[in-house]
Protein backbone atom coordinates (compact mmCIF):
# COMPACT_ATOMS: atom_id res chain seq x y z
CA UNK A 1 0.00 0.00 0.00
CA UNK A 2 1.26 3.47 -0.92
CA UNK A 3 0.99 5.46 2.34
CA UNK A 4 1.82 8.76 0.65
CA UNK A 5 -0.97 8.32 -1.90
CA UNK A 6 -3.42 7.17 0.80
CA UNK A 7 -2.59 10.24 2.89
CA UNK A 8 -3.17 12.48 -0.12
CA UNK A 9 -6.60 10.86 -0.64
CA UNK A 10 -7.41 11.40 3.04
CA UNK A 11 -6.52 15.09 2.83
CA UNK A 12 -8.62 15.46 -0.31
CA UNK A 13 -11.62 13.91 1.48
CA UNK A 14 -11.20 16.08 4.58
CA UNK A 15 -10.79 19.36 2.69
CA UNK A 16 -13.76 18.47 0.54
CA UNK A 17 -15.85 19.15 3.67
CA UNK A 18 -14.03 22.17 5.10
CA UNK A 19 -16.57 23.27 7.70
CA UNK A 20 -17.08 19.77 9.08
CA UNK A 21 -13.33 19.21 9.26
CA UNK A 22 -12.77 22.57 10.95
CA UNK A 23 -15.40 22.02 13.64
CA UNK A 24 -14.32 18.47 14.50
CA UNK A 25 -10.62 19.38 14.69
CA UNK A 26 -11.30 22.52 16.74
CA UNK A 27 -13.09 20.46 19.38
CA UNK A 28 -9.77 18.68 20.00
CA UNK A 29 -7.94 22.01 19.77
CA UNK A 30 -9.97 23.48 22.63
CA UNK A 31 -8.86 20.67 24.94
CA UNK A 32 -5.20 21.01 23.98
CA UNK A 33 -5.33 24.81 24.37
CA UNK A 34 -6.92 24.44 27.81
CA UNK A 35 -4.20 22.06 28.99
CA UNK A 36 -1.34 24.24 27.70
CA UNK A 37 -2.81 27.45 29.14
CA UNK A 38 -3.62 25.79 32.46
CA UNK A 39 -0.11 24.47 33.00
CA UNK A 40 1.66 27.52 31.56
CA UNK A 41 -0.23 30.11 33.60
CA UNK A 42 -0.21 27.84 36.66
CA UNK A 43 3.58 27.57 36.59
CA UNK A 44 3.94 31.30 35.92
CA UNK A 45 1.70 32.05 38.91
CA UNK A 46 3.66 29.60 41.06
CA UNK A 47 6.92 31.34 40.17
CA UNK A 48 5.34 34.72 40.89
CA UNK A 49 4.22 33.46 44.31
CA UNK A 50 7.74 32.22 45.07
CA UNK A 51 9.17 35.61 44.05
CA UNK A 52 6.71 37.46 46.29
CA UNK A 53 7.65 35.30 49.27
CA UNK A 54 11.35 35.75 48.52
CA UNK A 55 10.81 39.52 48.38
CA UNK A 56 9.06 39.40 51.75
CA UNK A 57 11.98 37.35 53.05
CA UNK A 58 12.51 33.63 53.32
CA UNK A 59 13.76 33.94 56.90
CA UNK A 60 10.59 35.43 58.44
CA UNK A 61 8.53 33.97 61.26
CA UNK A 62 5.11 35.38 62.14
CA UNK A 63 3.37 34.83 65.46
CA UNK A 64 -0.38 35.39 65.17
CA UNK A 65 -2.65 35.91 68.17
CA UNK A 66 -5.21 33.10 68.18
CA UNK A 67 -5.71 29.91 66.21
CA UNK A 68 -5.32 29.78 62.44
CA UNK A 69 -6.20 26.91 60.12
CA UNK A 70 -5.89 26.13 56.43
CA UNK A 71 -9.44 26.56 55.14
CA UNK A 72 -9.97 26.13 51.38
CA UNK A 73 -6.26 26.55 50.77
CA UNK A 74 -6.09 29.84 52.74
CA UNK A 75 -4.83 30.52 56.24
CA UNK A 76 -7.83 31.86 58.17
CA UNK A 77 -8.36 32.81 61.79
CA UNK A 78 -10.74 30.47 63.61
CA UNK A 79 -10.33 31.89 67.13
CA UNK A 80 -8.96 35.09 68.61
CA UNK A 81 -7.04 35.76 71.83
CA UNK A 82 -5.76 38.93 73.48
CA UNK A 83 -2.85 37.26 75.26
CA UNK A 84 -0.10 38.37 72.85
CA UNK A 85 1.40 41.49 74.45
CA UNK A 86 4.48 43.76 74.11
CA UNK A 87 6.16 41.89 77.01
CA UNK A 88 6.34 38.83 74.71
CA UNK A 89 8.34 40.85 72.16
CA UNK A 90 10.94 41.87 74.72
CA UNK A 91 11.24 38.35 76.14
CA UNK A 92 11.77 36.82 72.68
CA UNK A 93 14.26 39.57 71.83
CA UNK A 94 16.23 38.87 75.01
CA UNK A 95 16.14 35.07 75.15
CA UNK A 96 16.15 33.78 71.55
CA UNK A 97 19.69 33.97 70.18
CA UNK A 98 18.87 32.66 66.69
CA UNK A 99 16.95 35.77 65.59
CA UNK A 100 18.08 39.11 64.15
CA UNK A 101 15.11 41.36 64.66
CA UNK A 102 11.67 41.26 66.24
CA UNK A 103 8.80 43.75 66.11
CA UNK A 104 5.16 43.95 67.15
CA UNK A 105 2.16 44.75 64.94
CA UNK A 106 -1.41 45.91 65.57
CA UNK A 107 -3.63 46.83 62.62
CA UNK A 108 -7.25 47.76 61.88
CA UNK A 109 -9.26 49.02 58.92
CA UNK A 110 -10.07 52.68 59.33
CA UNK A 111 -11.06 55.87 57.54
CA UNK A 112 -8.61 58.77 57.48
CA UNK A 113 -9.25 62.36 56.42
CA UNK A 114 -7.00 64.90 54.71
CA UNK A 115 -8.64 68.26 54.17
CA UNK A 116 -11.95 67.24 52.57
CA UNK A 117 -10.80 63.90 51.20
CA UNK A 118 -11.53 60.60 52.95
CA UNK A 119 -10.15 57.18 52.19
CA UNK A 120 -10.58 53.73 53.72
CA UNK A 121 -7.23 52.21 54.56
CA UNK A 122 -5.43 50.01 57.09
CA UNK A 123 -3.74 51.68 60.02
CA UNK A 124 -0.81 49.51 61.09
CA UNK A 125 0.95 50.13 64.36
CA UNK A 126 4.52 48.85 63.99
CA UNK A 127 7.80 49.10 65.81
CA UNK A 128 10.53 50.70 63.66
CA UNK A 129 12.35 47.38 63.37
CA UNK A 130 9.44 46.10 61.29
CA UNK A 131 10.51 48.51 58.53
CA UNK A 132 13.89 46.76 58.44
CA UNK A 133 12.28 43.30 58.47
CA UNK A 134 9.98 44.27 55.58
CA UNK A 135 12.88 46.05 53.83
CA UNK A 136 10.89 49.26 53.63
CA UNK A 137 12.59 52.55 52.77
CA UNK A 138 11.35 56.13 52.62
CA UNK A 139 10.38 57.09 49.06
CA UNK A 140 9.84 60.65 50.34
CA UNK A 141 10.47 62.25 53.73
CA UNK A 142 11.60 59.74 56.37
CA UNK A 143 10.42 56.79 58.46
CA UNK A 144 9.58 57.27 62.12
CA UNK A 145 12.18 56.21 64.69
CA UNK A 146 12.60 54.52 68.07
CA UNK A 147 12.37 57.99 69.61
CA UNK A 148 8.92 58.49 68.07
CA UNK A 149 7.95 55.07 69.42
CA UNK A 150 9.12 55.99 72.93
CA UNK A 151 7.36 59.37 72.85
CA UNK A 152 4.06 57.85 71.58
CA UNK A 153 4.32 60.45 68.81
CA UNK A 154 1.36 61.33 66.60
CA UNK A 155 3.28 60.70 63.39
CA UNK A 156 2.69 58.42 60.43
CA UNK A 157 4.15 57.11 57.19
CA UNK A 158 1.81 56.66 54.23
CA UNK A 159 1.85 53.88 51.70
CA UNK A 160 1.86 54.97 48.05
CA UNK A 161 -1.81 54.11 47.48
CA UNK A 162 -2.99 56.17 50.46
CA UNK A 163 -0.89 59.12 49.30
CA UNK A 164 -2.40 58.91 45.81
CA UNK A 165 -5.92 58.67 47.24
CA UNK A 166 -5.53 61.62 49.59
CA UNK A 167 -3.28 63.97 47.63
CA UNK A 168 -2.37 62.76 44.14
CA UNK A 169 -1.14 66.12 42.83
CA UNK A 170 0.65 67.69 45.77
CA UNK A 171 3.23 66.86 48.42
CA UNK A 172 1.65 65.60 51.64
CA UNK A 173 4.84 65.18 53.69
CA UNK A 174 4.77 67.38 56.84
CA UNK A 175 1.00 67.80 56.44
CA UNK A 176 -1.56 66.46 58.92
CA UNK A 177 -4.16 63.76 58.34
CA UNK A 178 -6.88 62.86 60.83
CA UNK A 179 -8.24 59.61 62.23
CA UNK A 180 -11.43 60.77 63.91
CA UNK A 181 -10.27 63.55 66.21
CA UNK A 182 -6.69 62.30 66.33
CA UNK A 183 -4.22 64.27 64.15
CA UNK A 184 -1.27 62.44 62.63
CA UNK A 185 1.66 64.27 61.08
CA UNK A 186 2.87 62.68 57.83
CA UNK A 187 6.65 62.35 58.11
CA UNK A 188 7.20 60.22 55.01
CA UNK A 189 5.96 58.06 52.13
CA UNK A 190 7.08 54.42 52.16
CA UNK A 191 8.59 52.51 49.26
CA UNK A 192 6.24 50.17 47.42
CA UNK A 193 5.40 46.72 48.77
CA UNK A 194 3.01 45.61 46.02
CA UNK A 195 0.38 42.95 46.70
CA UNK A 196 0.24 40.11 49.17
CA UNK A 197 -0.44 36.48 48.20
CA UNK A 198 -4.18 37.11 48.34
CA UNK A 199 -3.97 40.06 45.95
CA UNK A 200 -4.56 42.76 48.61
CA UNK A 201 -2.80 46.09 48.14
CA UNK A 202 -0.05 46.36 50.76
CA UNK A 203 0.48 50.04 49.90
CA UNK A 204 -3.03 51.01 51.02
CA UNK A 205 -1.57 51.43 54.50
CA UNK A 206 -0.89 54.09 57.11
CA UNK A 207 2.03 53.16 59.39
CA UNK A 208 2.11 54.61 62.91
CA UNK A 209 4.33 53.82 65.91
CA UNK A 210 3.04 50.76 67.73
CA UNK A 211 2.69 52.63 71.03
CA UNK A 212 0.68 55.36 69.28
CA UNK A 213 -1.67 52.79 67.72
CA UNK A 214 -2.20 50.93 71.00
CA UNK A 215 -2.48 53.88 73.42
CA UNK A 216 -3.68 56.88 71.44
CA UNK A 217 -5.68 55.46 68.51
CA UNK A 218 -7.21 52.06 69.40
CA UNK A 219 -6.75 51.96 73.20
CA UNK A 220 -5.70 48.30 73.46
CA UNK A 221 -3.10 46.42 75.47
CA UNK A 222 -2.57 43.43 73.16
CA UNK A 223 -1.00 42.73 69.76
CA UNK A 224 -2.27 41.14 66.57
CA UNK A 225 1.06 39.63 65.66
CA UNK A 226 4.81 39.61 66.18
CA UNK A 227 7.14 39.59 63.19
CA UNK A 228 10.55 37.94 63.58
CA UNK A 229 13.56 37.75 61.29
CA UNK A 230 15.72 34.68 61.93
CA UNK A 231 19.49 34.65 61.54
CA UNK A 232 19.04 32.48 58.43
CA UNK A 233 16.68 29.89 56.94
CA UNK A 234 18.48 27.03 58.66
CA UNK A 235 17.85 28.44 62.12
CA UNK A 236 14.10 28.95 61.67
CA UNK A 237 12.93 25.62 63.07
CA UNK A 238 15.13 25.97 66.16
CA UNK A 239 13.93 29.55 66.68
CA UNK A 240 10.28 28.47 66.37
CA UNK A 241 10.79 25.84 69.06
CA UNK A 242 12.36 28.36 71.46
CA UNK A 243 9.65 30.94 70.76
CA UNK A 244 6.88 28.44 71.42
CA UNK A 245 8.37 27.51 74.81
CA UNK A 246 8.74 31.18 75.79
CA UNK A 247 5.18 32.12 74.79
CA UNK A 248 3.62 29.13 76.53
CA UNK A 249 5.51 30.04 79.72
CA UNK A 250 4.57 33.73 79.43
CA UNK A 251 0.91 32.87 78.82
CA UNK A 252 0.91 30.28 81.65
CA UNK A 253 -0.34 27.48 79.44
CA UNK A 254 -0.30 24.15 81.24
CA UNK A 255 0.92 20.97 79.58
CA UNK A 256 -1.76 19.50 77.33
CA UNK A 257 -3.48 22.83 76.78
CA UNK A 258 -3.55 24.18 73.22
CA UNK A 259 -1.45 27.18 72.21
CA UNK A 260 -3.28 30.52 72.15
CA UNK A 261 -1.07 31.65 69.29
CA UNK A 262 -0.03 30.36 65.85
CA UNK A 263 3.55 30.37 64.56
CA UNK A 264 3.89 30.58 60.77
CA UNK A 265 6.88 30.84 58.47
CA UNK A 266 7.26 31.68 54.79
CA UNK A 267 7.67 28.04 53.77
CA UNK A 268 4.23 27.30 55.21
CA UNK A 269 2.77 30.23 53.29
CA UNK A 270 4.37 28.98 50.09
CA UNK A 271 3.15 25.41 50.54
CA UNK A 272 -0.37 26.65 51.32
CA UNK A 273 -0.44 28.84 48.24
CA UNK A 274 0.89 26.06 45.99
CA UNK A 275 -1.68 23.68 47.47
CA UNK A 276 -4.43 26.12 46.49
CA UNK A 277 -3.03 26.50 42.98
CA UNK A 278 -2.72 22.74 42.55
CA UNK A 279 -6.36 22.24 43.54
CA UNK A 280 -7.34 24.79 40.91
CA UNK A 281 -5.06 23.15 38.35
CA UNK A 282 -6.70 19.77 38.93
CA UNK A 283 -10.10 21.32 38.25
CA UNK A 284 -8.87 22.90 35.02
CA UNK A 285 -7.19 19.63 33.98
CA UNK A 286 -10.51 17.83 34.47
CA UNK A 287 -12.29 20.41 32.29
CA UNK A 288 -9.54 20.14 29.66
CA UNK A 289 -9.91 16.34 29.68
CA UNK A 290 -13.63 16.70 29.07
CA UNK A 291 -12.86 19.03 26.15
CA UNK A 292 -10.56 16.43 24.62
CA UNK A 293 -13.20 13.75 25.16
CA UNK A 294 -15.76 15.96 23.43
CA UNK A 295 -13.32 16.44 20.56
CA UNK A 296 -12.86 12.67 20.29
CA UNK A 297 -16.63 12.17 20.14
CA UNK A 298 -16.77 14.78 17.38
CA UNK A 299 -14.16 12.87 15.38
CA UNK A 300 -16.09 9.66 15.98
CA UNK A 301 -19.29 11.22 14.62
CA UNK A 302 -17.53 12.74 11.60
CA UNK A 303 -15.93 9.42 10.68
CA UNK A 304 -19.26 7.59 10.90
CA UNK A 305 -20.88 10.20 8.64
CA UNK A 306 -17.96 9.96 6.24
CA UNK A 307 -18.28 6.16 6.17
CA UNK A 308 -21.97 6.36 5.34
CA UNK A 309 -21.31 8.81 2.51
CA UNK A 310 -18.45 6.74 1.06
CA UNK A 311 -19.75 3.21 1.20
CA UNK A 312 -19.76 2.93 -2.59
CA UNK A 313 -16.22 4.27 -2.76
CA UNK A 314 -15.11 1.67 -0.21
CA UNK A 315 -16.93 -1.07 -2.14
CA UNK A 316 -15.30 -0.04 -5.42
CA UNK A 317 -11.83 -0.03 -3.86
CA UNK A 318 -12.44 -3.43 -2.31
CA UNK A 319 -13.68 -4.77 -5.68
CA UNK A 320 -10.48 -3.72 -7.43
CA UNK A 321 -8.21 -5.31 -4.85
CA UNK A 322 -7.94 -3.09 -1.76
CA UNK A 323 -7.37 -5.15 1.37
CA UNK A 324 -9.08 -4.81 4.76
CA UNK A 325 -5.84 -3.31 6.08
CA UNK A 326 -5.75 -0.65 3.32
CA UNK A 327 -9.24 0.64 4.16
CA UNK A 328 -8.50 0.54 7.90
CA UNK A 329 -5.31 2.58 7.48
CA UNK A 330 -7.01 5.18 5.29
CA UNK A 331 -9.79 5.86 7.81
CA UNK A 332 -7.32 5.93 10.70
CA UNK A 333 -5.19 8.42 8.77
CA UNK A 334 -8.20 10.67 8.33
CA UNK A 335 -9.09 10.48 12.04
CA UNK A 336 -5.52 11.13 13.17
CA UNK A 337 -5.17 14.01 10.68
CA UNK A 338 -8.22 15.67 12.24
CA UNK A 339 -6.71 15.32 15.71
CA UNK A 340 -3.26 16.53 14.56
CA UNK A 341 -4.84 19.64 13.02
CA UNK A 342 -6.68 20.25 16.29
CA UNK A 343 -3.50 19.64 18.29
CA UNK A 344 -1.47 22.14 16.25
CA UNK A 345 -4.18 24.79 16.48
CA UNK A 346 -4.74 24.17 20.19
CA UNK A 347 -1.02 24.38 20.94
CA UNK A 348 -0.74 27.70 19.10
CA UNK A 349 -3.77 29.12 20.91
CA UNK A 350 -2.55 27.82 24.27
CA UNK A 351 0.93 29.34 23.88
CA UNK A 352 -0.58 32.66 22.73
CA UNK A 353 -2.91 32.58 25.73
CA UNK A 354 0.02 32.01 28.09
CA UNK A 355 1.84 35.00 26.57
CA UNK A 356 -1.20 37.29 26.87
CA UNK A 357 -2.10 36.29 30.44
CA UNK A 358 1.52 36.58 31.63
CA UNK A 359 1.96 39.98 29.99
CA UNK A 360 -1.31 41.38 31.35
CA UNK A 361 -0.42 40.27 34.90
CA UNK A 362 3.27 41.12 34.64
CA UNK A 363 4.36 37.52 35.26
CA UNK A 364 7.46 35.77 34.01
CA UNK A 365 6.64 33.93 30.78
CA UNK A 366 6.68 30.15 31.03
CA UNK A 367 6.34 27.65 28.18
CA UNK A 368 5.46 24.14 29.46
CA UNK A 369 7.31 22.23 26.71
CA UNK A 370 6.80 18.79 28.28
CA UNK A 371 3.08 19.49 28.75
CA UNK A 372 2.76 20.75 25.18
CA UNK A 373 4.32 17.51 23.93
CA UNK A 374 2.07 15.36 26.12
CA UNK A 375 -1.08 17.29 25.19
CA UNK A 376 -0.22 17.06 21.48
CA UNK A 377 0.49 13.34 21.75
CA UNK A 378 -2.74 12.81 23.67
CA UNK A 379 -4.69 14.63 20.95
CA UNK A 380 -3.29 12.20 18.34
CA UNK A 381 -4.15 9.22 20.54
CA UNK A 382 -7.67 10.63 20.97
CA UNK A 383 -8.12 10.75 17.19
CA UNK A 384 -6.85 7.21 16.74
CA UNK A 385 -8.92 5.76 19.60
CA UNK A 386 -12.15 7.36 18.40
CA UNK A 387 -11.35 6.55 14.79
CA UNK A 388 -10.75 2.82 15.32
CA UNK A 389 -14.41 1.80 15.40
CA UNK A 390 -15.50 3.59 12.17
CA UNK A 391 -12.29 2.44 10.45
CA UNK A 392 -12.89 -1.14 11.54
CA UNK A 393 -16.46 -1.07 10.19
CA UNK A 394 -15.25 0.39 6.89
CA UNK A 395 -12.54 -2.26 6.51
CA UNK A 396 -15.03 -5.10 6.99
CA UNK A 397 -17.50 -3.95 4.32
CA UNK A 398 -18.02 -6.52 1.60
CA UNK A 399 -17.73 -5.16 -1.97
CA UNK A 400 -21.18 -6.30 -3.10
CA UNK A 401 -22.90 -4.88 -0.02
CA UNK A 402 -21.01 -1.59 -0.25
CA UNK A 403 -21.75 -1.11 -3.96
CA UNK A 404 -25.49 -1.55 -3.37
CA UNK A 405 -25.48 1.11 -0.60
CA UNK A 406 -27.35 4.34 -1.12
CA UNK A 407 -26.24 7.59 0.44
Amino acid sequence: MNIKRTFAISLNVLFGHKLRTLLSSMAVGVGVAAVVMMVGTGKALERETEKKIENMGTDLITIQAGKFKNVGGRTRQVSRYTTLIPKDIRTIERKVSSIKRVGGIYDRRATVLYRNVRTITTIIGVEPKVFEIWRLKAAAGKLFTEMDEAKIARVCVLGKTVKENLSPDSDIVNQTINFGKIPLKVVGISSERGQDLGGDDLDNTVYVPLTTAMKRIFDVTFLDSILIQAQDKNSMEFAKGEIREILRKNHRLKEGKDDDFTILDQNQLLSTEIETQNAFNYLIAFVAGLSLLTGGIGIFAVMLISLRERKREVGLRRAIGARHKDILIQFLLEASTLSVMGGITGTAVGVAGCCIISKVNGWELYFPLSTISIAFLFSIITGIVFGIYPANIASKLEPAEALRATV
